[in-house]
């Protein structure tokens, strides 16, 4: 009887034993994760690397630009024509001239306007105009609702007549630089000429006939800085 228990606890101890040996191997060979169907999946050896989570797509760039926004009345055509013209006379990449204020010809302008170190706003107006047309050298602006001269000079005599050839043509190379089309500039009041000179008088809001009149010629002087009423007062 004694024999038959010490068998049967030597067989329990060797089973134990076993299955320590066992446990310890598998424990140490990979550890045994929980899966949903209550299997157990085997970690391999050594350190385990976890991919990176995909990179997220890039957010879009919102594209912005330096140009300020217009303010005011739309420009009329014919000045953004002029401005146009003017520009890419000069090497100014100002688009089609074509009188529509387009972004390449705001950005046109306010690189004339960053050259000449002028405040930047991209936006087309007389006083751009006039100082495209003459330089750094032209005086500042009087207001387009004023009638008085610029600089408390006197305004043009009001008996001052724009008959003379000289005057005449200097409002014809005027008009045709701010793309008025007034024909041949050669001092003589055509039918072009006074279509061009009633066309400048709308856009500007003055009183139109088409004539050469003191009050155009102060309007000239607005845009262009150009004084013409010395001439149209010579007999």
């Amino acid at each position: 009887m004694a024999t038959r228990l010490l068998f049967l606890a030597f067989i329990g101890l060797t089973g134990f034993i076993t299955y320590n040996a066992l446990y310890l191997q598998e424990q140490r060979n990979g550890a045994l994760l929980p899966t949903a169907g209550s299997q157990r999946v085997p970690l391999p050896d050594g350190p385990i690397h976890v991919a990176n989570p995909p990179a997220s797509a890039p957010k879009p760039v919102s594209v912005t630009t330096d140009l300020p926004p217009l303010r005011g009345q739309p420009a009329p055509q014919q000045l953004v024509t002029a401005i146009q013209r003017e520009l890419a006379a000069r090497g100014y990449a100002s688009g089609t001239v074509n009188g529509k204020l387009s972004d390449e010809t705001r950005k046109a302008i306010a690189t004339f306007e960053k050259d000449r170190g002028l405040p930047i706003t991209g936006s087309p107006s007389d006083e751009l105009l006039r100082r495209i047309l003459l330089g750094e050298a032209a005086p500042p602006a009087a207001s387009t609702g004023s009638v008085a001269a610029a600089n408390g000079a006197p305004r043009a005599k009001p008996n001052a007549t724009a008959g003379s050839d000289s005057t005449i043509k200097q409002v014809q190379q005027i008009l045709a630089d701010l793309g008025y089309a007034p024909g041949p500039v050669d001092g003589t009041m055509g039918d072009e000429t006074q279509r061009a000179v009633s066309a400048f008088q709308r856009d500007r809001k003055i009183a139109q006939n088409g004539r050469i009149t003191p009050e155009l010629l102060r309007e000239i002087k607005r845009v262009t800085g150009r004084d013409l009423s010395a001439t149209a007062s010579r007999p």
